[in-house]
């Protein structure tokens, strides 16, 4: 009966831990806006298409410089 009792809480564990998410990630607009902004910080993307990947309305490097710094020291939310 003793070995019956232990027995439960461990099935417990085992189906809490075996079970997976279905859920399918989706990148909020900040996530995706620092993700571009990261990258054209590391120079992976180009000014031109940090731009368009934005849908921002401006044309010099200086003011996506603005922009992106909000998200330089964003912390991740995932």
């Amino acid at each position: 009966m003793k070995s019956f009792l232990l027995f439960i809480p461990l099935a417990l564990l085992f189906c809490g831990c075996s079970k997976t998410s279905n859920k399918i990630l989706i990148p909020s607009k900040t996530q995706f806006q620092r993700e571009v902004c990261l990258d054209w910080y590391g120079y992976r993307i180009n000014t031109e298409k940090a731009i368009a990947e934005l849908n921002l309305k401006i044309t010099v490097e200086s003011e996506l410089m603005a922009y992106c710094d909000f998200f330089k020291n964003v912390a991740d939310t995932k």
